[in-house]
């Protein structure tokens, strides 16, 4: 899920378990917590492209990594919570000062930086009053709550890490205001009424009840959606070896389709609100046959890994070009498209180095034409 989103249901988590006790100081560290696990993208800088994207969503989304960091957390916190608040803006500032930004700009973030972590160490007390039954209890559920979210989504968490089973359920979008917004307003209306009153708590409850009964119909949505397609590939007769379906971008009524056969991909989209009977698909070659020599070379065989074995083989320029399927295309299923997720095969002699292709920038214009295209596709054929 996106980072908005992990805040506010920390936020939320933080006021439900010691709003009473520190008021906002609990949406404050309920939202800290919630962040800890992406901080796994510090190491991005230090490792090829490929490393960086295995190494997400790895161990720090895992329930051991939670059950080990959790104690650890609770007592720094106890003991020296302006440090603790002092290495995490350390550790986010890192993320933008490493990242694909000028010298100015990563100078000016590690200004701003110092001066934040100043303010903290000599503003930020002790909070002895809280237990730390109840420290452990906030940071506990604020940091299940990130792998938990973000199993819903295409690209899922090793959740059961050092298992190398990932866990994906794909009933959200990365994004999905549906299930922010509620959340998010319930916080910010929270923020309005003070320590103890009744109605934080109860505005808590609210924001995370919606979210948990959108979990539950989205799982809904997207049985109804599998059953559908299902049916009606068997009706045109195809047979496929795997079917899988994701939601488009920022909802779950509109559903992209992957089906997989022996030498093709079958791309489309469904709408729960569609009235056709049957469901339209593209196909798209696999093209491992373009593979040749590389086909088991270590690099490939990390990227098949990495798709979880949902990708095919293109030659754009005479150079070979792997495609992630979970994440799409940028738009309609079409057979030439390009995907969101794309990694060059560049050969260096007899060694094959992957480089990855950051995925298309849209300008106001284009971002404007596909949310029209989407939005027209959602509301059914």
């Amino acid at each position: 899920m996106d980072s908005l989103t992990h805040i506010v249901i920390g936020a939320a988590i933080g006021e439900l378990v010691l709003g009473k006790k520190i008021g906002n100081k609990a949406m404050l560290w309920g939202a800290i917590a919630a962040t800890i696990p992406d901080l796994d993208v510090v190491c991005g800088p230090f490792v090829d492209p490929v490393r960086k994207i295995e190494l997400h969503r790895g161990v720090t989304h895992s329930l051991l990594f939670i059950l080990a960091f959790t104690p650890l957390v609770v007592l720094w916190t106890k003991r020296h919570p302006s440090s603790l608040l002092s290495v995490f803006c350390v550790l986010l500032a890192s993320v933008f000062a490493l990242g694909n930004v000028s010298l100015t700009a990563s100078m000016i973030i590690t200004a701003i930086t110092f001066i934040v972590v100043a303010l903290i160490l000599w503003k930020v007390n002790r909070m002895l009053d809280v237990t730390t039954k109840e420290w452990r209890w906030l940071f506990g559920l604020a940091l299940l709550s990130h792998p938990l979210l973000d199993c819903m989504t295409a690209y899922g968490t090793h959740l059961l890490w050092p298992l190398p089973t990932k866990v994906a359920f794909n009933n959200f979008f990365i994004a999905d205001p549906s299930f922010t917004l509620p959340a998010l307003v319930c916080v910010i209306l929270a923020l309005f009424f003070q320590r103890g009153d009744r109605r934080r708590y109860r505005l808590s409850v609210i924001g995370l009840g919606v979210g948990a009964c959108y979990v539950v119909l989205t799982l809904g949505m997207k049985w109804k959606a599998h059953s559908t397609i299902s049916a009606s590939l068997q009706r045109q007769g195809v047979t496929y070896t795997s079917l899988s379906t994701r939601p488009s971008p920022f909802n779950s009524v509109l559903w992209v389709v992957a089906v997989e056969s022996a030498d093709h991909y079958g791309l489309g989209y469904y709408s729960l609100l569609d009235t056709k009977p049957e469901v339209e698909l593209v196909n798209v070659p696999k093209g491992t046959e373009l593979l040749g020599k590389w086909a088991h070379h270590p690099t490939v065989e990390r990227l098949i890994r990495l798709t979880d074995n949902s990708y095919i083989i293109k030659s754009q320029n005479d150079t070979l070009v792997l495609c992630d399927l979970r994440f799409g295309q940028a738009g309609a299923p079409t057979t030439d498209a390009r995907f969101i997720y794309e990694f060059r095969l560049i050969p260096d002699g007899e060694n094959l180095q992957a480089e990855w292709t950051p995925p298309p920038s849209l300008d106001g214009a284009t971002f404007k034409r596909m949310l029209t295209e989407l939005w027209t596709r959602l509301k059914g054929e």
